[in-house]
């Protein structure tokens, strides 16, 4: 079956779009994103009831709001995620299969302190600029560079390895760790000068519960995912992905339906729910955010009535 393509734009506040849904799991409204802390939500599911997990945490240092991804110390931020995806573990059924797409992160300040001027190589002698230059004062961000000479690892401008450790650990608590696959980005962020390979790609790590999981064979999945960023209106959401990335997770499961469930637990502005809705799979969404969790449920409530109205043409044209 065909699915229809992208649903476009929706401005955020329109949450009465989305139509009354009576379908439960659990406590959990399905095809919804639920708003709270995932770290005291993903419990509450019931066991083994999950199929497919695609998310993206929010990446280290580059947060400025509630939610994981603030912590000073980058240690405590990995140490929620392995808790989240530790309690995951019991949800997912035995077929069940986990993508997480996570960026990582230089030991460097997103915006620069007074004090940082030591470490820096901006300036025509590449020895850095007065302390009062506005490269180190303009507020960008929160995120400072975090120095613990007890651990080498956690030394000024190092890539910190953030996925790597993650996945690392998660394979200690239980996880096999199936493959990773390379999205490469058409339309990458600028990096500026810097003395370092400029970063045009992301890993998506697939993660199951059991070797006997799920996936589609033919054609085969490959390792390079090649596609742009996009962007909608609505709520300011920085480090949304593009929906051909949950797509592309979900199509790989190698089944759909309603019985498939997809789940999101950082569900952000709710791309992940559209992409499942598409596929006409049941979705579950968690996020932290009031004001992304009202986007979410209107964007995922116009991609469920564009999808009826898809498959009620279908059904017209097959009848004829």
């Amino acid at each position: 079956m065909t699915v229809p393509g992208n649903v476009g734009s929706i401005a955020a506040g329109k949450v009465k779009d989305a139509p009354a849904m009576s379908k439960a799991m659990g406590q959990f409204e399905i095809n919804r994103v639920t708003q709270g802390d995932c770290l005291q939500l993903v419990p509450r599911l019931p066991d083994r009831s999950i199929d497919v997990v695609v998310t993206s945490p929010p990446y280290w240092g580059q947060r400025i709001s509630n939610g994981t991804g603030v912590e000073e110390d980058p240690r405590e931020y990995l140490r929620f995620l392995v808790d989240v995806f530790s309690r995951l573990l019991p949800k997912l059924k035995e077929e069940g299969i986990v993508w997480i797409n996570l960026g990582d992160a230089y030991n460097t300040p997103v915006n620069w302190r007074n004090e940082d001027c030591e470490y820096s190589s901006l300036g025509p002698d590449r020895n850095g600029l007065p302390a009062s230059n506005s490269a180190y004062t303009k507020p960008r961000a929160k995120r400072k560079p975090f120095i613990n000479t007890s651990a080498p690892w956690l030394q000024y401008g190092n890539l910190l390895a953030l996925p790597y450790r993650l996945v690392l650990v998660l394979c200690e608590a239980g996880y096999l760790f199936r493959g990773e696959v390379i999205w490469r980005k058409r339309n990458p962020m600028p990096e500026g000068r810097c003395r370092r390979p400029h970063r045009q790609h992301e890993s998506v790590y697939l993660l199951t519960k059991s070797e006997k999981h799920a996936f589609k064979v033919t054609p085969p999945v490959g390792t390079i995912w090649d596609f742009p960023n996009e962007k909608v209106d609505g709520v300011s959401h920085h480090s949304r992905f593009p929906e051909e990335l949950p797509r592309r997770c979900i199509e790989a499961y190698g089944k759909q339906g309603e019985e498939v469930v997809v789940l999101d637990p950082f569900a952000g502005s709710g791309t992940t729910g559209v992409a499942a809705r598409k596929f006409g799979c049941s979705f579950l969404g968690f996020e932290i955010e009031p004001s992304y969790v009202e986007m979410a449920n209107a964007w995922i409530g116009r991609a469920e009535r564009e999808f009826s109205l898809f498959l009620t043409s279908s059904e017209s044209v097959a009848t004829r």
